[in-house]
């Protein structure tokens, strides 16, 4: 429903401020339905939903929207098994939000995932993210 709604708005060109990012969007809807599989345990579901996303609408979201939808993405990675794609949704989320995403306890706990499970040496990316998170270990 919520996305047959968002179909029906007519976006204007420029973007609405909105301090609290409350307003409806369609952009909203996808970043909430990519969420929503998310959090139920489906990865495939969101990464695919991610995949056939409306980019452009989800670029004209506030800064903290889209970084929190790049930390979704890259847990999404991350249970998928892909840990090279995951933190690379880290580091984009991380140049839209630094400090949101530095201070997140799911930016945190999922940099923490991917550090640990490196069998080999950690890379340079990496090591440098981990110090700007400054996580010790």
């Amino acid at each position: 429903m919520a996305r047959t709604a968002a179909e029906r708005m007519v976006v204007s060109e420029a973007p609405v401020f909105d301090r609290h990012s409350l307003t409806f969007s369609p952009g909203n809807v996808q970043i909430h339905s990519i969420s929503v599989q998310l959090e139920m345990g489906d990865h495939a579901k969101a990464l695919l939903l991610h995949e056939r996303a409306d980019h452009e609408q989800v670029a004209i979201l506030p800064g903290s929207r889209r970084g929190y939808h790049h930390m979704d993405i890259a847990r999404a990675w991350l249970w998928d098994g892909n840990r090279d794609r995951a933190l690379a949704e880290l580091e984009k989320a991380e140049k839209i939000a630094p400090q949101l995403v530095r201070n997140h306890p799911v930016a945190r706990a999922t940099l923490r995932k991917i550090v640990y499970a490196e069998r080999t040496v950690t890379r340079e990316r990496l090591r440098r993210m981990s110090d700007r998170f400054h996580l010790d270990g």
